[in-house]
């Protein structure tokens, strides 16, 4: 069996741009510019993320100008920031997001500081790398000697942490046990394997 599934830390954007509270107007506007990115993490002196600036919160202090200077990021940010934990899943850390109605994750250590940035784009690859992960992870059971599974007979597929299984097993049992197997895996969703089959039942072929 291969290693752990992956993490969403793994994924973000790294390094990642951010400003201070006391950053002024023309600076958050060039460095989200510079950034390319939709959001930009406000940090304090220690390295804790402390609210978020986006590229609507600046148009939106354009649209406002009245001549004074311009307001800091302490005056744009959104604060509490929405964050994740450089260990969360990728499908937690989407729920995250979706639950919030963000678009962009500051990512944070086990310290509480700032490691990197997640996009939409990054939860899509994290997510789909996960897939991968399970799917190599229920190959590798297969193929472990006693499994039962005929060699060239079994095919395995993942979407969205539910792993689907066809072919064809020694017998029933062997099926049956493989299926259990594989929903042990961690971050598996759910196991469809309607479409393994034994080749022929005997006194461990019963289920």
């Amino acid at each position: 069996m291969s290693g752990s599934a992956p993490r969403a830390g793994a994924h973000p954007t790294r390094p990642v741009v951010a400003v201070t509270p006391d950053t002024d107007f023309a600076t958050v506007v060039a460095a989200l510019t510079a950034a390319r990115r939709g959001v930009l993490p406000v940090v304090n002196g220690d390295g804790a993320v402390v609210g978020v600036v986006s590229a609507s919160d600046l148009l939106a202090a354009y649209d406002r100008a009245d001549g004074t200077p311009g307001p800091t990021a302490r005056d744009l940010m959104t604060s509490p920031a929405v964050t994740v934990p450089e260990a969360a899943e990728p499908l937690a850390a989407a729920r995250t997001a979706l639950r919030a109605g963000v678009h962009h994750l500051p990512v944070l250590d086990a310290d509480g500081h700032l490691v990197g940035l997640l996009s939409p784009h990054d939860l899509l690859d994290a997510l789909r790398a996960a897939d991968e992960a399970i799917r190599e992870r229920a190959l590798a059971l297969a193929l472990t000697p006693g499994s039962g599974v005929l060699p060239g007979a079994l095919r395995v597929r993942c979407e969205r942490g539910v792993v689907v299984l066809s072919g064809r097993t020694r017998t029933r049992a062997d099926a049956q046990a493989l299926g259990r197997a594989v929903a042990g895996i961690d971050g598996v969703t759910g196991v469809a394997a309607g479409h393994l089959h034994g080749d022929r039942d005997g006194p461990d072929g019963v289920s």
